[in-house]
């Protein structure tokens, strides 16, 4: 391989890493955002509990929590998938014990569990 091969070769991988990088970190960016939105439903249900056990229903009518424990659930399905792409697109796997290991590991270096050709 000539020099300029090398070279070559070299731009072109960085250039993929680069793209890589940029890819995980707008999944992570869109993963805050709707961890950020969950927040905020969890702070509405709050509202919710503490007007309703004080009698501070203005409006006289019972207020829904259903719709925000709905949007949360949703919302952390969500979340799982974007994580699921980021693991993909770092070639890593989760371990049992919780850890990120190389997608071509065959034992977790933290806890020793051994992973079988399909995980």
């Amino acid at each position: 391989m000539s020099f300029m091969d090398k070279v070559k070769s070299g731009f072109s991988e960085a250039g993929s890493k680069a793209k890589t990088l940029v890819e995980v970190n707008k999944l992570k960016m869109q993963s805050g955002g709707k961890q950020k939105e969950i927040e905020q439903h969890y702070r509405d249900i709050g509202r919710i509990v503490f007007l309703a056990a004080n009698n501070r229903d203005s409006e006289g009518k019972k207020w829904d929590y259903h719709s925000n424990i709905e949007e949360i659930l949703r919302l952390e399905n969500e979340i799982q998938e974007l994580k699921k792409q980021i693991k993909l697109l770092a070639n890593e796997k989760d371990c049992e014990c919780g850890k990120a290991v190389p997608i071509d590991a065959r034992f977790c270096s933290s806890c020793g569990h051994t992973f079988s050709e399909v995980d």
